[in-house]
């Protein structure tokens, strides 16, 4: 049994709705382990192997860990309407 379209289903048909360049915010966490003489050393030493130039492939690899602590962050979230260029 096919599904009742829905009241935006109709909305759109009948009516050419706005486009919206949407972005979604997410928050996660890199985890690394690095060797120095305080916690502070270890914060920008971490930083700078993770900013150090590379390929892309090697950039990829940084980052994969990542996608995995992704949590939504709401309050980051935007939407502004798309105008035609």
């Amino acid at each position: 049994m096919a599904s009742r379209p829905s009241r935006w289903d109709a909305m759109e048909r009948t009516h050419a709705m706005p486009e919206y360049e949407v972005v979604l915010y997410y928050t996660g966490f890199l985890f690394r382990t690095v060797q120095a003489d305080n916690e502070q050393s270890a914060i920008l030493k971490a930083r700078e192997e993770l900013n150090a130039p590379c390929n892309r492939g090697a950039f990829v690899q940084r980052f994969e860990p990542i996608i995995e602590t992704l949590v939504p962050c709401y309050v980051g979230d935007s939407a502004r309407l798309k105008t035609r260029e």
